[in-house]
């Protein structure tokens, strides 16, 4: 390898489709999913917020989730396309139609392990929200990235 020359890297990262082959292409990928790690944190801010409010309120947990799931997911679209993924081409109704269903596979999940969490476990619905959200964080970033922000 010549001085100067970013070393090559076989493969790809499973999960989120082809990465450059040169290093630069992985620094790209770990920048854009702290990027990603920003914006989700202020997704689920909204998430969180309007799920309390609707548990607050008296709503059961999943209705509540679902609340919390459709605020996250406009907010997090809205700041993947401004900031995360700036330049991307995936603006069209069918990305963001994509990029929802993504969601809703991650809602779908969340519900499993908030069932299984608060029903079987027995804790309590906040604690098991936020270790959901952190499951599903991993999901909707490699799928996302994947299936909408590819090009």
């Amino acid at each position: 390898m010549e001085s100067g020359a970013s070393p090559v890297i076989e493969g790809s990262v499973p999960g989120m489709g082809p990465v450059s082959t040169q290093a630069g292409g992985l620094k790209h990928l770990l920048r854009a999913f702290i990027k990603y790690l920003l914006v989700g944190g202020i997704a689920f801010a909204v998430d969180f917020a309007l799920f309390s409010t609707c548990l607050s309120a008296g709503l059961h947990y999943l209705p509540a989730v679902c609340v919390g799931f459709i605020g996250g997911l406009l907010t997090n679209y809205a700041l993947c396309v401004a900031w995360v993924w700036r330049g991307t081409q995936a603006r069209s109704l069918r990305d963001l139609l994509v990029f929802a269903l993504v969601g809703v596979g991650g809602l779908a999940l969340t519900s499993l392990g908030m069932w299984i969490g608060i029903d079987v476990l027995d804790a309590p619905e906040r604690a098991s929200r936020i270790v959901m959200a952190a499951l599903v964080l991993v999901w909707n970033f490699g799928l996302r990235r994947a299936f909408v922000f590819f090009r």
